[in-house]
């Protein structure tokens, strides 16, 4: 028992820091440098796949389970038309939200298990090496993609599979949950079943050491036999992905190595290093055949590290042409593996009784490790951030400019670049052409309301600005003061006039508005909206009855800033006001905005503040218990 904690709150408290600095700095990234707009591969397997039979009633089960290249990602299309369903929008930074969590849990689990591994004064350090491998972007592909929860769903079924099911007692709960884990990895990606590959691995060693028995062990090997059998025989072959196999031994084994050698991506002996640890491991749970409990977390680590091996070399495989290094996607893979190593050096470190000799070999091995890890994530993230991270952002920024463009307009000339979320533009146009799927889209690519003059309203003072379409390099703009950058996708109002600047006043009103299905608005102001004189509101379309009033955080002045409000549950009209000879006053059409979308982007904008609490509270909660520990009577 501590001063302030026990163990076990103790142990509840450090847990509650590391999912909370996980999701928090994985939502940082998403917010820097991620987008709401669907991207890519989104556009087959949630599009074609998901939303639209859905919406449309059209075959919806076919389309669930029908594969994805090679895989059959129905988890991940679940998970996504729910969260569509229930926000009324499909939103890109919603899913990786919420993948986030996902991955956020995983590291809790390997926290959790590898607390029990290791000695108590090794948690410290594993607990950095876990939140560096799950909270650092070392995978931002999986961190900004929407569709990629697939990855954390193969990750985490798979352990839980693995570290569950070859060791539970035989129709117990905790058994069904590890059969029902190696079960639903199956839906996660096309090497889900390998999970029961090696639990049916496991188990037939328990069962060659007499761990375990044949009477016990039949319904698991039963069990994970068909699965694998089935997982197998339902795999699925594209043809246009046969020039991405390694077609010779040279880029087989090469692909190897690269993925082997992650995170140092420069140094193939790194690969020795890295997975020195778990070999030990090998022969450690190999050279002891006498049933022993104390060999469970040995046997799982064995697992967990050569079911990480499969999946390297079905890579290799797959995508091995070329032999290039691993693809941002498959680097949460492969943080797995080297997590994996550091829990196989804490449990050796551990182990019993060994030789001098033996002793020096596991700190030299450890420290060797932690050195190449380090220098490796160290390199790894500075091309990360310098590059690949600012690369996607100015990716992410053109592509809405040119969808928000196109959708607000539909000429198809707004999609002739190369930065398009998806290869083929006329295939985008053909999606897009769907009513049910169009009515999908989130911010910022999303249209507008209509927005039109209430037929009372004078237009001499607020005068309408619509550069869709236009001359980018010499857009119009009406309205707006000489340094505001008129928005290319959509119509705005604005109350500074050529000639006389802000001098003009009046008001101005748009004909009635039914009320929206989303559960907010959002409007995009510029001038002095904020300020007294000038004033965007939403008012009663029957009474006038003030409802809401429009104003961002902080006064725009000559840029765009937005504004957020919630959606009226009656007709409504927008009113503008400038009563101040001295300001102005523009705004846009408000834009639907999905509740789930609207909190997507709050809580994603407070990242890197999560971060920091969670980081304060861990340094304190660490203080706290060394102190306890040094207070505490002998």
């Amino acid at each position: 028992m501590t001063l302030f904690f026990s163990k076990k709150s103790l142990g509840a408290a450090f847990t509650a820091c590391l999912f909370l600095l996980v999701v928090g700095a994985k939502w940082a990234t998403l917010d820097r440098f991620g987008s709401p707009m669907p991207d890519w591969d989104q556009w087959d397997a949630e599009a074609v796949e998901l939303f639209i039979p859905w919406y449309e009633h059209d075959h919806f089960a076919t389309h669930l389970f029908k594969p994805h290249n090679e895989h059959r990602v129905v988890l991940t299309k679940l998970q996504n038309l729910t969260l569509g369903v229930l926000n009324g929008q499909w939103d890109s930074r919603l899913e990786a939200g919420m993948n986030a969590i996902l991955h956020a849990a995983l590291a809790v689990g390997f926290w959790i298990v590898g607390r029990r591994w290791i000695a108590a004064r090794w948690h410290a350090l594993l607990f950095v090496v876990i939140a560096a491998l799950f909270a650092l972007p070392l995978a931002w592909q999986n961190v900004l993609g929407g569709f990629h929860s697939q990855q954390y769903w193969l990750l985490g079924l798979s352990f839980l599979a693995i570290v569950v099911m070859p060791f539970a007692r035989t129709w117990s709960a905790a058994w069904w949950v590890g059969l029902l884990s190696a079960i639903l990895a199956i839906g996660s990606m096309g090497s889900g079943f390998l999970a029961a590959a090696v639990i049916l691995v496991i188990v037939a060693w328990r069962l060659w050491t007499r761990e375990s028995t044949l009477r016990h062990a039949w319904p698991t090997l039963l069990f994970t036999t068909a699965i694998v059998i089935f997982g197998f025989l339902t795999r699925h072959e594209v043809a246009w992905h046969a020039k991405l196999k390694a077609t010779t031994a040279h880029d087989f084994f090469f692909s190897i190595i690269h993925s082997l050698q992650w995170p140092w991506r420069e140094r193939h002996w790194a690969a020795a290093v890295l997975w020195i640890p778990w070999a030990m491991a090998v022969w450690r749970v190999a050279t002891n055949r006498t049933a022993s409990d104390g060999m469970r977390p040995g046997q799982t680590i064995v697992g967990l590290g050569g079911w990480v091996l499969i999946q390297i070399v079905a890579t290799a495989y797959a995508r091995g042409a070329g032999a290039d290094y691993p693809a941002s996607r498959y680097m949460d893979t492969l943080a797995f593996g080297t997590l994996v190593n550091a829990l196989a050096i804490g449990w050796l470190v551990g182990g019993g009784a060994q030789s001098l000799s033996w002793r020096v070999a596991r700190y030299g091995v450890g420290l060797a490790w932690l050195a190449t890890f380090g220098c490796g994530v160290h390199f790894l993230m500075s091309t990360i951030v310098r590059y690949e991270l600012v690369d996607a952002r100015k990716y992410y920024v053109k592509a809405e400019e040119h969808m928000s463009r196109y959708l607000g307009t539909n000429d198809p000339k707004a999609l002739a670049f190369p930065d398009i979320p998806y290869p083929s533009a006329q295939e985008l146009i053909n999606r897009l052409a769907r009513p049910s799927l169009r009515a999908m889209m989130p911010l910022p690519i999303r249209t507008p309301l209509p927005l039109v003059p209430a037929a009372t309203t004078s237009t001499g003072v607020f005068r309408e600005n619509d550069a869709r379409g236009s001359d980018v390099e010499h857009p119009p703009r009406e309205g707006l003061s000489p340094a505001t950058p008129p928005l290319d996708a959509t119509k705005t109002w604005g109350s500074f006039a050529p000639g006389g600047g802000a001098s003009a006043t009046g008001e101005w009103r748009s004909a009635p508005l039914p009320p929206p299905r989303a559960a907010w608005l959002k409007f995009e102001l510029a001038g002095h909206a904020g300020l007294p004189g000038v004033a965007l509101e939403l008012r009663s379309a029957g009474t006038d009855e003030l409802l809401a009033t429009v104003a961002p955080t902080k006064v725009p002045g000559d840029t765009w800033r937005a504004a957020y409000v919630r959606t009226p549950r009656e007709p409504f009209v927008v009113a503008a006001r400038d009563a101040d000879p001295a300001r102005w006053l523009a705004f846009s059409g408000p834009t639907e905005m999905g509740a789930l979308s609207y909190w997507a982007a709050r809580t994603t904008k407070h990242g890197l503040l999560i971060v920091y609490l969670s980081s304060s509270a861990t340094l304190a909660l660490g203080a706290m218990a060394w102190w306890a520990s040094r207070a505490r009577p002998e």
